[in-house]
This record gives C-alpha cells, structure tokens and sequence, in this order.
C-alpha cells in the first residue's frame, strides 16, 4: 500500500461520522476549556479612508487549538505525523472581527486547509482582506500617527469554553475591555500603528498655502497709486478658501479635535485678513495728505522718521524736507484779509521810487507853452511881428498925411510903430502868462492823476503777485505734507511686511511644531 492509501485511510478514519462530529466543541470533558493559540500578521495597508474612518488591510491569521480525537499514532501508520485536511471538515472557532466595517467579510477571506499532527494539535492558517472602523484623530494631520485597535473574539463561545491566548507576547493588552454581560467572552486585540507620510500633502496643501499667503504680502511693496493693494490681498482669500475647501472634504466630520493644516489654514485666513485691512490703513496714511492739510504728528515723525527707518534699514533724506518745511512754515502764515501783503524787501524799494518818483513836479516856468485844440506846445522866443503887416485906417491917415510933410509923416510913423511894437508886445507877454498858467495848472492836474493811477496800478500788480506768491507758497506746502505722508505711508508698508512675514513665520512653526514626531527634542 503506498503513502497516499494510508493517508486517505487514516483521514477517514479520523473524520468517521460515527467518530467525529465537526459541530462538537473538541474536549475531554464537557467542562474543559479549549484553549485557541491566534497570531495576527499585517501583510499590507491598502487605505485609510478619513472622512469615513475606516481602514483596509491585509492580515495573515494563524489560529492553533488542540482537539483530542484527532489523535494517532504515527508508527501505525506509515509514520505519518502530519495531515492536511479541508478546513470545512473540522471543527473551527468562530474567531470574527468585532470592530468589522465589511458588508461582504466573507467574501474577502480566503481559508486553506487545515494541518493536523498527530498529538492533535490543529493548525488553521488564513488569509483576508479586513475593513476596520477607527477613531482617526485629525488633530496632527499630515504629520499624524494614528492607532487603530483590530479586535478578534469568539462570537458564542465564552470563556469557559474557548480561552484566546497569543502565540507571542509581542502584542498590546492595553485596550482590552471587559465584556458587560454575566459571561466573560476572551478576546485578543491588535494595535495597528500607522504613520502618514507627509510629502504628498506638504507639497499639495501646505507650500501652496504658505507661497499665497507671502504674495499677500508683497500686496505691501506695491506702489499705492497703482490701486492694487486690496486687490491682492481680496483674490489671496479667494485661493485660501478654496484650499481650506479641499482640507474639508478629505476630513472626516469631527468636532473632538481639529487638525494641523486646518488651524493653519484659519490662522492664514485671519493674518491675511488682517493684512488687507493694514493695506487700506497704509492707503488712507498714504493719501492723507491730499485731503487733510495737516502736518504728520511730531511722535510720528520722531517714530517712523527716525527710530523705524534705522531698524528697517531705509534711507529717508529728512533734513532736507524739515527744512523746506521750516522755511515755508514761516513764509506761508493765514491773514485775515482777502489779499494777503507781505512786507517784502522788494515792495519798499519799489515803494521808495514810486515816493521819489511822484515827488518830483513839472516844472514849466522857463518854458513857453501853448495849448491848441488840447495840445500842448513849448517855445522859448516871443513871435516878432511881420514887417509887412497892414496898418489900420487910422494908420492910412497917417501914411497920408506924410505924403505932404514928409518929416512930420516919418516921425508919428516912428513913434506910431514903437507904441504898436509895445503894445502887441504886451498883449503876447500878457497872453503868454495867462497860457503859462493855464499849462501849468493842468499838467500839474495831470500829473497828479498819473501819479495817483500809476500807484493804484502798482498797488494792484503787487497784490496780484503776491496773491501768486502766497498760492505757489500754498501749493508748494500742500505738497511738503502729500510728500511727509506719502512717506509715512511707504515706512508703514515696510514694517507691515516685516511684522507679517515674522508673524507667518510664527505662526506655521508654532502650529507644525506640535506634531509628537516634529518636535524639537
């Protein structure tokens, strides 16, 4: 008879009906307890699903218990220690997962056959694919490490009759609970301990974040005329919104413990927010000046002139603008009057001349003047009168009478032409007085109109100037102040960017840093 024969022979031997009752718990006794051996192996961890927190692995199980009449003597048979036998053929504990997330968990378990040795020690091997409910703590993802518990027990069997015992110490008894019922029912569980690698979501999630919170930022370094400030720091919240959505859907919804990228996401949120409304803080010191004309505090100027300028490492030429600010402080003082005049040394010269020059009268005395049709003319000499002028008719008697005495006609003509030479003489010198006078009455007339008007035109091109001085003087004080807030407005820039990149920088260690495999030691 060859080996097969005796080993089939004996396999039906054992497993005789009449012998053998696979629905019989194996015992000597009724009351004796079967103790089950179980060893648990982690071949793989296909998925860790935590929005629904459930993981998926592959676990080999070895289970080993001994049954009495399976039992021979292997010098009867061949020497034949050993069997291999349908696992559906024996008896089995009805070792299941208690923590089990599987609809179909009988589908995914593979049995093999059962090994027999002589002394009747049962040795079932089996393989299987477990979906495991647990309890995922977010609270350090991505840099988490989670502990999923894997509870194996009988399902009907107590422990008076089926006592679970591992086949090394290596596992961890810590969370074993006590059953609440009268029996006690032996169980055995398993610890799986998972740590995430990070890479994929630091690369994904956090450096993105990290990158659209530093843009929001430089919103800082961008000049305030372009309006494009708030806008940055408006489309950076859009994008870490977005990013917060996808950390929500791969969460699981639990209220026990928020996790890392989560609270980090929140707290970029917040600075981000509070940067966009630094920005329109900076934009309204920035633009202050063109609506309020006001001067910049004299703390500020000491704080963000002078102190911050030196820790930023900035260049601010501020002499140079506290002196045109000096200087045009004392020019441009309010008055009260509509035409502001200031004493300037140019108006007294200009007055001095105008005094000098108006002082001055016209003096015509030694001058011949004459007035025709409102025209004035000068002359110095008398007119001698014509040789040939006419005679009158008295002067024709005369010339008659001549005719018969000669030297009586020659003499009355003598004295007749000295006495008209005078009296005409006379006339043109009485004549000649009374124009002088009239002349001289209206030049001087003249002259003080001339004065007067030339004072009121002078008068009126000094207001005008001045009126131009004192705006240009206005406006050129109006841009020292656009000019001391502007600058204001761009320290105020730098040192946002500085106490918000130190804040970010703070804030991501202080939040990552927590992670047990993270911190420092």
């Amino acid at each position: 008879m060859n080996m097969c024969d005796v080993e089939m022979n004996l396999t039906r031997t054992l497993l005789d009906p009449i012998v053998y009752d696979k629905t019989v718990r194996p015992a000597r006794v009724h009351t004796d307890v079967t103790n089950v051996s179980f060893d648990l192996s982690l071949a793989q961890l296909i998925d860790v699903d935590e929005k629904n927190q459930i993981i998926t692995t592959n676990q080999w199980i070895t289970m080993s218990w001994l049954d009495p009449k399976l039992t021979w003597d292997p010098l009867e048979w061949e020497n034949i220690s050993l069997l291999h036998i349908k696992y559906d053929k024996i008896w089995l504990p009805d070792i299941v997962l208690y923590n089990n997330a599987d609809n179909l968990a009988s589908l995914s378990q593979i049995s093999t056959n059962v090994m027999v040795s002589s002394e009747g020690i049962v040795t079932w091997l089996s393989t299987g694919i477990f979906k495991s409910s647990c309890a995922i703590d977010v609270r350090y993802f991505p840099f988490d490490e989670q502990n999923c518990s894997l509870k194996f027990a009988s399902w009907t069997y107590d422990s008076a009759r089926i006592d679970l015992a591992q086949k090394t110490n290596i596992g961890d008894l810590s969370n074993f609970m006590a059953n609440s019922g009268p029996e006690t029912f032996p169980d055995l569980t398993y610890i799986v301990q998972m740590r995430r690698r990070p890479l994929f979501y630091v690369f994904n999630m956090i450096l993105p974040c990290f990158l659209i919170t530093s843009v929001a930022f430089l919103g800082f370094c961008v000049p305030s005329d372009s309006g494009e400030k708030v806008s940055i720091g408006v489309t950076t919240l859009l994008s870490m919104t977005v990013f917060l959505m996808l950390v929500t859907d791969s969460m699981p919804p639990n209220s026990d413990s928020l996790p890392l990228i989560g609270i980090y996401y929140f707290s970029a949120i917040i600075i981000v927010s509070i940067a966009t409304g630094m920005s329109v803080a900076s934009l309204n010191l920035y633009h202050r000046g063109k609506h309020h004309l006001h001067h910049v505090p004299q703390w500020m100027v000491r704080l963000f002139f002078i102190i911050i300028p030196k820790l930023l490492f900035m260049h601010i030429e501020l002499p140079v603008l506290w002196q045109n600010r000096r200087e045009n402080l004392l020019k441009c003082k309010p008055t009260k009057t509509s035409f502001p005049l200031v004493k300037s040394e140019t108006k007294r010269k200009q007055t001095k001349q105008l005094n000098k020059y108006s002082s001055n009268k016209y003096d015509y005395t030694n001058k011949n003047t004459s007035l025709h049709n409102g025209k004035m003319t000068l002359y110095e000499d008398p007119i001698e009168p014509n040789p040939t002028t006419s005679l009158t008719s008295s002067d024709n008697l005369h010339s008659f009478d001549s005719y018969t005495s000669p030297p009586l006609i020659l003499r009355s003509y003598t004295s007749i032409q000295s006495s008209n030479r005078q009296q005409q003489q006379q006339q043109q010198q009485q004549q000649q007085k009374s124009n002088d006078k009239n002349n001289q009455d209206y030049l001087t007339d003249l002259s003080n109109k001339y004065t007067n008007n030339m004072k009121l035109s002078i008068d009126y091109i000094h207001r005008i100037v001045e009126q131009n001085e004192h705006r240009y003087q206005r406006l050129e004080q109006n841009r020292i102040i656009a000019q001391e807030w502007q600058l204001l407005g761009r320290v105020v820039d730098r040192l946002l960017v500085v106490i918000f990149l130190i804040s970010t920088m703070v804030v991501f260690l202080v939040i990552f840093l927590q992670a047990p495999h993270l911190r420092l030691k």
